[in-house]
């Protein structure tokens, strides 16, 4: 089995490299800048110089510090993209009691399109596809007569007929459709 990533590796190896780079630069500005030619030279002593001041070593540290996490976190949500998420959840009754709680929402990036319901004929055809014939019965049994002599509507019944064993039934229908055809 391949083991997942730690993510705390990850997090601790940029902390580490963020405290090492740190160091070398203050490190490297202390002992060169007097190696440095002109106007760079009397610049980066000046900086030191107020930088290791007592009072202000302390907030220039904060001020770096507060920049690499502003830019880190600046950087982090322009590769994770938008936080904002929208998060669905199965709620009701008929909810298994042992189903567990990472089943019972799902987070959806994008906002998910707005669901809309089928129709009596369609629930029908559903029901009758996955064998579920007392339901395409029922869905079948609130449609109005108009509905139940449409050729859609006709064609799912004679299925539903032969399904359940019923052939004469499944004839009649099938007449009816040729008729409504010609």
């Amino acid at each position: 089995m391949k083991k997942a990533p730690d993510e705390r590796l990850k997090q601790i190896a940029i902390g580490v490299s963020i405290i090492v780079v740190l160091t070398v630069a203050v490190t490297g500005a202390l002992a060169g800048w007097r190696l440095l030619p002109g106007l760079w030279c009397e610049w980066i002593g000046t900086m030191i110089g107020i930088m290791t001041t007592p009072f202000f070593m302390e907030a220039s540290f904060l001020t770096i510090g507060l920049m690499i996490v502003i830019f880190l976190n600046h950087w982090r949500q322009h590769k994770d993209g938008d936080e904002l998420v929208y998060l669905e959840q199965v709620t009701g009754p008929d909810l298994p009691k042992d189903l567990p709680d990472q089943a019972k929402w799902v987070i959806y990036r994008d906002k998910p399109l707005e669901g809309e319901q089928p129709s009596r004929l369609a629930q029908a055809e559903g029901a009758l596809g996955i064998g579920d014939y007392e339901a395409a019965r029922a869905w079948l049994g609130e449609m109005s007569h108009e509905e139940l002599h449409h050729p859609q509507t006709l064609a799912v019944r004679r299925d539903l007929a032969r399904a359940t064993g019923k052939t004469e039934l499944a004839e009649q229908l099938e007449n009816e459709l040729r008729s409504l055809g010609e």
